[in-house]
């Protein structure tokens, strides 16, 4: 099992690439937004609520979500060229 290549999207990225990139300090320089982000997921997981308003939750998370990815991202881009 150890020959085997890690899973590649079709991209070329593997996963493990993006969890390198991922950083906690981008979650730790915005406090309200990672809370939110949180309890978002929470809700979303185990919560009851009506149709209406998952779909408001969803979206809420889809976009937070793609916010961190695109801070962590430039942060990390950002760190690799300075010399």
């Amino acid at each position: 099992m150890s020959d085997l290549s890690s899973p590649r999207s079709k991209s070329g990225v593997s996963l493990k690439t993006i969890f390198e990139r991922l950083n906690g300090e981008v979650f730790l320089n915005y406090p309200l937004l990672t809370s939110l982000f949180v309890t978002d997921f929470a809700l979303l997981s185990f919560g009851r609520e009506p149709l209406l308003l998952r779909f408001l939750l969803l979206a809420g998370l889809v976009y937070l979500a793609m916010f961190f990815s695109a801070k962590s991202f430039v942060s990390g881009s950002s760190a690799e060229k300075q010399p």
